[in-house]
């Protein structure tokens, strides 16, 4: 056991884990401002220009794909990795299904063509904005493996925030008429709500990595 732990501190150790990790989560970060920009401005837009807005967002979700496969394909041939391969596996994916999400959540806008954004999208996508950089910043914090006990509160008072808000707005939902605008605001909620409890999940893998090397 003594020689396995030299040998791991004697062999390099490929740093590059870090800066693709995160390329993606600045990726996700840009993705999330620009559905931001989409939501806060929506019931003024014209629908060609929220075409315009869901084609940046569906770009930077193919980004986020390459930097993901980039990063597995780099795991399968690096022998040596900074922290565990499972953990930048499941950031990798993680943080992809968060972009994949806001990707989603901008095209159901469109498709289902939503006239009007409520409260409710706004309050929530200002909830996955404020959890998803704070995200960014801990995909930093992992390289340099601290005590993160701020960043884990941070996150969790962030997803409590969010299942209140989402909560709130399927009571109100109800209150609507037609079962169809239910059927669609529901699924936007749901998405909004999934890309903040990712951003939680991915909080726990930087916790766990910062545990185990610690």
């Amino acid at each position: 056991m003594v020689m396995v732990n030299i040998v791991h501190w004697l062999l390099p150790k490929e740093e590059k884990f870090f800066h693709m990790l995160k390329e993606q989560s600045s990726n996700v970060v840009d993705g999330i401002n620009e559905f931001k920009d989409l939501v806060h401005n929506f019931n003024k837009l014209s629908y060609s220009k929220k075409k315009i807005f869901a084609k940046k967002i569906e770009d930077m979700e193919h980004k986020g794909d390459d930097i993901a496969h980039k990063i597995l394909g780099e795991l399968d041939k690096t022998f040596i990795t900074p922290i565990d391969k499972e953990d930048i596996h499941r950031l990798a994916v993680l943080l992809d299904d968060v972009i994949d999400i806001t990707n989603k959540t901008a095209g159901r806008l469109i498709i289902f063509k939503i006239t009007r954004i409520d409260s409710h999208i706004k309050n929530l996508t200002d909830v996955a904005i404020e959890i998803i950089k704070k995200i960014d910043d801990g995909v930093m914090g992992v390289s340099k493996l601290k005590n993160m006990h701020e960043f884990y509160i941070g996150i969790n008072t962030l997803e409590n925030t969010g299942d209140d808000l989402y909560l709130t707005a399927l009571a109100k939902l109800f209150d609507k008429k037609d079962p169809i605008e239910i059927i669609k605001y529901k699924e936007i909620y749901d998405f909004l709500e999934s890309a903040i409890n990712k951003c939680e999940d991915i909080a726990n893998v930087i916790e766990s990595i910062v545990v185990k090397h610690a």
